[in-house]
């Protein structure tokens, strides 16, 4: 098997079992903010007084976010660039929301490396195989 055909043998997998949604299957919104975002991938900016810019990746401020955490929740809900990201109220949500979240994609990561040295014993490129996977299946993990 090459490091190509590992990558799509993962990312037709992780598809074909489907990928939990963020925020939806993590947390449940009542009361939330909706907030319009351009359909591109974003990203965690530069800290303002407390504050972090949401980007896109040409560096167009869509959002400045209250903290880290708030600035994180936008971009994995933004995941399949719906047009609007819902932010929950109270702000004490965000956090158990992104710790289910990444708890999650640290259990994928752990997989796809546990059957990269499985398949490519001695070799160090399962780092760029989980880059390349989360790439193509518009993954992120801040």
């Amino acid at each position: 098997m090459t490091r190509k055909e590992f990558v799509q043998k993962w990312t037709a997998e992780l598809s074909g079992e489907g990928i939990k949604n963020f925020p939806s299957d993590f947390i449940q919104l009542k009361e939330f903010e909706e907030i319009k975002v351009p359909g591109k991938t974003l990203v965690i900016g530069e800290e303002f007084f407390g504050n972090f810019e949401v980007l896109t990746v040409d560096g167009t401020q869509v959002y400045r976010a209250e903290s880290h955490p708030e600035a994180k929740f936008i971009i994995y809900s933004n995941r399949s660039n719906p047009g609007s990201v819902k932010i929950p109220k109270d702000k004490k949500q965000i956090k158990p929301a992104l710790t289910g979240y990444e708890s999650y994609i640290d259990g994928i990561i752990k997989k796809i490396d546990s059957d990269y040295r499985k398949n490519f014993p001695g070799r160090k490129e399962n780092a760029t195989a989980v880059n390349e996977i989360f790439k193509m299946l518009n993954l992120t993990r801040y």
